[in-house]
């Protein structure tokens, strides 16, 4: 089939040292399971049960408020030990004691959208802009399904869906059979993923923030409105729809990829959904940060949590908070830069970097250098937009393209802006000011 191919020059490839090795593990089935409502962007969780009570694989534990057709289930079965609630009685973590049996409820057979509401997969997706979960009523224009990994530490799938159940054609047609819509699938121009039917291909070059899906939207179909969205949803979660209607077993299984130069074995591993990360094996726990996510995008977590809903990749890294005395007056050899601030520009990069936590300076005035135009293949303008953002000025934040951002794509600018600005977080800011303004 043929396959449209964008080229795109602006970004960069982050290689750190503790990438991890193309091997998968498997992780001992866990004792204690943890879900974190707070993970999921944009829901008001109502839960459905209380401390004490059992419960079996796909038994539903909370639902949205705004969207009460949709329901988040279980992936253990065992009995609920305890709720953590934050402030204004915020739902923060539910613990299931998992007495290993993974009995499970009997699910739906049939081929509907009831089916994945009742069923939890209908979690699995997410549409832009605001990157939340799409309402019960609605239905995509189109589907995105990105294959290609561009960020540190992400899951290589061609390799993945080589040496694990393969069902993603069978994702495929699930989806065309509920849905009716457009399947925009991404991947390398030579990849293997090619021979799947009933998909539109396009191909982009492996240059991060290419295998971010809002950068493919921007490319490929991009958004007008705040009405104007378009769904998507991970390779893992493909699959996982694809083995659910194949089996009719829930999947309670999730690859993640663990690394970074925090931990003893960074690899690809196997584990039961709401493991908390202190079950991973060599997992350090004084003197790093664990980030649910890539280092570029990902939240700061905790030893004793689980990874966040949608995440895939862990990321460990050590914490150095050591100040380099008058660093600003030396040369900088060995410093990793993007600009020619330091003379290591001068010099070919290592393959693997060590980079460490420190900030080295301290927030500035956003002065235009042009360092996040070099890293953003987006046809915006992004210092005129965070400005806007700043402002609260609605009218020209729709103008200069809110609705096709999102901080998983100006992460990049945030790790080589000159002001120490998190672009990011105000990216996040202004979709915020915008969704409660529509």
């Amino acid at each position: 089939m043929l396959s449209t191919s964008f080229k795109i020059s602006k970004g960069h490839n982050l290689c750190l040292e503790g990438t991890p090795k193309l091997k998968i593990k498997d992780v001992p089935s866990p004792k204690i399971n943890i879900i974190h409502p707070t993970s999921i962007k944009g829901i008001k969780t109502k839960l459905l049960i209380k401390e004490n009570d059992n419960v079996k694989v796909g038994t539903p534990l909370f639902y949205d408020k705004n969207n009460k057709d949709v329901l988040f289930i279980s992936t253990c079965s065992g009995t609920i030990s305890k709720i953590i609630f934050g402030e204004r009685r915020i739902v923060e973590a539910i613990y299931i004691i998992n007495n290993q049996s993974y009995e499970s409820i009997d699910f739906p057979k049939d081929i509907s959208k009831s089916t994945l509401f009742k069923t939890g997969l209908w979690t699995l997706f997410r549409q832009r802009p605001f990157s939340i979960i799409p309402s019960s009523e609605s239905n995509p224009k189109s589907i995105f399904i990105s294959a290609l990994s561009t960020k540190p530490f992400a899951i290589d799938c061609e390799y993945l869906f080589s040496n694990s159940d393969n069902y993603l054609q069978k994702g495929i047609d699930i989806l065309n059979e509920i849905f009716h819509c457009d399947i925009n699938f991404i991947s390398l121009l030579d990849s293997t993923f090619k021979k799947l039917n009933n998909v539109r291909h396009f191909s982009f070059n492996k240059l991060h923030p290419a295998g971010n899906v809002g950068i493919q939207i921007h490319h490929i179909d991009p958004i007008r409105n705040a009405d104007d969205t378009r769904w998507y949803l991970s390779m893992q979660d493909l699959n996982r729809i694809g083995q659910f209607f194949e089996n009719n077993n829930y999947p309670i299984y999730k690859y993640i990829s663990i690394g970074g130069n925090g931990f003893n074995n960074p690899a690809y591993y196997k584990q039961v959904i709401g493991t908390p990360i202190s079950d991973f094996e060599n997992t350090n726990k004084d003197n790093v940060r664990y980030i649910s996510g890539d280092v570029l995008s990902g939240r700061e977590t905790f030893y004793q949590n689980s990874l966040n809903y949608y995440d895939e990749i862990l990321s460990i890294i050590k914490i150095c908070d050591k100040r380099d005395f008058l660093g600003w007056m030396r040369p900088g050899l060995n410093k990793y830069s993007l600009s020619n601030t330091f003379l290591s520009k001068l010099f070919s990069k290592k393959s693997n970097i060590t980079l460490d936590t420190k900030l080295n300076g301290s927030v500035r005035s956003i002065i235009p250098m042009g360092n996040w135009d070099n890293v953003l293949p987006m046809n915006i303008l992004p210092e005129f937009l965070i400005k806007n953002i700043l402002a609260k000025d609605i009218d020209m934040m729709e103008k200069l393209g809110i609705y096709e951002c999102d901080p998983e794509d100006f992460s990049l600018c945030s790790f080589v802006c000159q002001s120490k600005v998190e672009v990011s977080s105000i990216i996040e800011d202004g979709l915020q000011i915008i969704k409660e303004d529509t």
